[in-house]
């Protein structure tokens, strides 16, 4: 069934040199041909795909509404798959919105968030995981960011997804053919081969949830927690990671009261830094809420930047500090290593099972040490120049998923049940790997992504 002509502007709100409206569906030829003049006011019946024509949008009554580049694509050739016209005006928000206006009068219909780019799902031209890569092209916060989601629009993770999909189908095929057609002499698929297949598909699996941390990281932004007790140094840690002043320095205790955020980039990866106030026991109601939220920020953090003085023994304070970050992601930083060290014995035991490295915020010494942990503790075991990263939770589950149901149907093996008591879980881990492409997803789960685009896109 024919789809109706959508239309919509393409470009973010606000003014700027060029804004772009655009359309996709069967009348979108036909509404360019009624709107637009040449630079001698003629209509033009005929536009070579793929080519700008320069010329002028007309409204009914045949008032100029703007100059403008128009471009014609035909399907199946386009973004969308269907017929798609580009209108490229000048970028003020009332002459765009006069010209969809426009638009709409002869016969198109606004488009919902994101429809484009469903449409172009819909008629094969990329998978979910590339629809998904088009919101991180867009909403990328660092270089590897953008790096990553052009890995998945070229189809690199899709590529491994459908391998692993393609060995799990043809042992679901051998293990239907071999029993439903033996008077085929179909080789027969041993128990043996089987389990060599499965564990080569939840090998595959297994390296790219490796990269599941790195590619969440890479969309999202490391959270890194600043935490001490007062007067470390955490607000002049903020400032040197940072290079500029941004939190104040003093000497009186407890001078930082709430959080504060900071994002900068390590080695491409983009870091949400918060410096905390000091984590000890008060009885100052002020400082009790600045302690609480350095609480649930230490909760939420991937990793937590424990901040000593290493010029002086550890303190109760200090101690109190490591025990409430015990169970979280973290290194230790000795401050002040320009000064002579005084922790004692029983202080350097206690850091014993904790990475730690000598810094000096004041000085700037041992922070490129630093971040270049941070960059490995987010790319632990994986090639970032070669791998494409789950980029995602929906993704990461999925694969999970299937490789549940993998291990289940390899421990249905093990235990000495015939083949075909594999095929619902091998049928369901094909399910899994197919909704990650979008082959298998529900309607709700595909509304649910296109709704977090914008409209024209």
């Amino acid at each position: 069934m024919e789809q109706e002509t959508i239309a919509a502007i393409a470009t973010a709100p606000g003014e700027s040199g060029i804004g772009i409206v655009r359309l996709s569906g069967a009348q979108a030829f036909s509404i360019l041909q009624t709107v637009f003049r040449d630079r001698r006011g003629r209509a033009r019946r005929q536009f070579a795909p793929r080519r700008l024509y320069l010329g002028y949008i007309v409204d009914n009554e045949g008032r100029h509404l703007d100059q403008v580049l128009a471009v014609y694509m035909p399907g199946p050739y386009s973004y969308t798959g269907e017929d798609v016209v580009e209108i490229n005006a000048h970028g003020g928000a009332l002459v765009l919105k006069e010209i969809l206006l426009l638009l709409l009068e002869h016969g198109a219909r606004l488009a919902e968030p994101g429809e484009f780019t469903q449409r172009a799902f819909l008629n094969g031209k990329m998978d979910l995981v590339q629809v998904e890569a088009v919101i991180d092209v867009i909403n990328a916060k660092s270089k590897a960011a953008l790096t990553q989601a052009g890995k998945h629009l070229r189809g690199e993770l899709s590529q491994q997804v459908e391998s692993i999909r393609g060995t799990v189908l043809s042992l679901l095929a051998q293990a239907a053919a071999s029993i439903d057609f033996p008077e085929h002499d179909i080789p027969e698929l041993t128990k043996e081969a089987m389990l060599a297949g499965l564990e080569a598909a939840l090998q595959a699996i297994a390296a790219l949830l490796q990269t599941s941390f790195a590619g969440r990281v890479l969309r999202e932004g490391l959270q890194v927690a600043i935490v001490g007790r007062p007067n470390v140094g955490k607000s002049s840690l903020l400032n040197a990671l940072l290079g500029r002043e941004r939190a104040i320095v003093t000497d009186i205790a407890g001078t930082t009261r709430d959080t504060i955020e900071e994002y900068f980039a390590i080695e491409g990866i983009p870091i949400q830094l918060i410096d905390t106030a000091g984590l000890r026991q008060t009885d100052d109601p002020v400082e009790k809420i600045g302690v609480s939220l350095a609480e649930k920020t230490v909760e939420s953090a991937d990793l937590v930047l424990v901040v000593l003085d290493q010029s002086q023994p550890l303190t109760e304070e200090d101690r109190y500090v490591l025990s409430q970050t015990a169970t979280a992601t973290r290194f230790a930083l000795l401050n002040k290593c320009d000064l002579p060290r005084q922790l004692e014995p029983a202080d350097l035991e206690l850091l014993e099972d904790i990475t730690t490295f000598e810094i000096s915020a004041k000085d700037r010494i041992g922070l490129q040490q630093l971040q270049s942990a941070i960059a490995d503790l987010v790319l632990q075991g994986v090639v970032q120049a070669e791998s494409a990263f789950v980029a995602n939770a929906r993704q990461e589950g999925l694969l999970r998923e299937a490789a549940r149901h993998l291990e289940s149907a390899a421990d249905t093996l093990r235990l000495a049940w015939p083949i075909d008591m594999t095929h619902v879980d091998l049928q369901a881990a094909c399910d899994c790997l197919g909704a990650i492409l979008g082959q298998t997803a529900s309607d709700d789960l595909v509304h649910e992504i296109f709704g977090r685009f914008c409209i024209g896109k």
